[in-house]
């Protein structure tokens, strides 16, 4: 698939967060879940993709809480999937929740 130049600027912007560079309190499950989501992203595999990032969300939530960074870095994951699969309307709710949560722990 080509990138139309939002999703080449938020992908550069925001890439998919490395799941070490974050990982307090989310556990083993949610780290490999965004290894294996990193993986499959730069493998083209978008769709196996949104479906393990959902996962990864799913799984920060119930570890570390709903306004966790760790669940702002899951949102941005699964942000940019959703506009590399032209899900932007849907992308843009996940940044907006993302940011308030970055926005609440500053």
């Amino acid at each position: 698939m080509k990138y139309p130049g939002p999703v080449i600027l938020t992908i550069a912007l925001l890439g998919l967060m490395p799941a070490a560079a974050c990982a307090q309190g989310t556990g083993f499950e949610w780290e490999t879940l965004n290894k294996e989501v990193m993986r499959l992203f730069r493998a083209g595999h978008y769709d196996r993709a949104v479906v393990l990032a959902q996962k990864a969300l799913q799984v920060a939530e119930q570890n570390v809480g709903p306004d966790h960074p760790d669940v702002a870095a899951s949102l941005e994951n699964l942000a940019v999937l959703y506009l590399a699969t032209d899900r932007g309307s849907e992308a843009l709710a996940l940044s907006q929740r993302a940011a308030k949560i970055r926005a609440m722990k500053r």
